[in-house]
């Protein structure tokens, strides 16, 4: 009997170990996916996006 009572029935600590990383990791994609937007934000505003006044030469041309 004494075998019986020294066999623990749950384990819990791999999966403490094992939640605890998928937190993290989770945390980690999030913070990721929330810095890629922010930087694709700032590079959407850039000025060389823009359209300029001297793009079209042709049509300057034409009304002189």
């Amino acid at each position: 009997m004494k075998l019986l009572n020294s066999i623990p029935l749950y384990d819990f600590d791999g999966a403490v170990v094992a939640t605890i990383i998928s937190v993290v990791v989770c945390f980690a994609i999030i913070g990721g996916l929330v810095y890629y937007v922010v930087r694709s934000k700032k590079r959407k505003n850039m000025v060389h996006n823009r359209k300029k006044p001297n793009d079209d030469p042709e049509n300057q041309n034409s009304t002189l």
